[in-house]
């Protein structure tokens, strides 16, 4: 599957990082493309997490399974988003400078049929990364108030 990935150091602890990105009803704070994405109380494996998301310009729903789990390590999730099937990992390791390194990486698997878009969907894909991760750090970095 292609992979579209890229790593940002957030000014905060890791766990503020992960309770934040870990909490799904905080998607749509930074991540530009959801609308919603939903799943009631403290992730664990095996949740279901449910919404909509803009892909390619276009609303798709979400139905993604939390396979994997490390408080304040990682954290994975596999699912369909429209015709797409995808797993994406957060990886937050803590550096001794106080900050924290978050990398987020997306395997999509894209039909056979949509050879053509593949180049689309993942350049698409990869911004949507990177401008999510920014928005992440300046989002946490401009909040006192989730230290915990």
């Amino acid at each position: 599957m292609p992979v579209a990935e890229h790593k940002v150091m957030i000014n905060r602890s890791a766990s503020d990082v992960y309770r934040f990105v870990a909490d799904f009803g905080n998607n749509p704070k930074w991540q530009p493309p959801s609308v919603s994405l939903e799943k009631a109380g403290k992730v664990k494996i095996g949740d279901m997490v449910v919404g909509k998301q803009r892909i390619l310009g276009q609303m798709r729903h979400v139905n993604a399974d939390v396979v994997d789990i490390s408080p304040n390590q990682k954290l994975i999730y596999t699912g369909v988003m429209g015709s797409y099937t995808f797993r994406t990992t957060y990886a937050f390791n803590f550096s001794g400078s106080g900050g924290t390194e978050v990398s987020m990486s997306t395997d999509v698997r894209i039909p056979w049929f949509y050879f053509f878009m593949r180049p689309f969907v993942m350049s698409g894909l990869k911004n949507q990364i990177v401008t999510s991760l920014e928005n992440l750090k300046e989002y946490l970095e401009g909040r006192r108030d989730l230290a915990g």
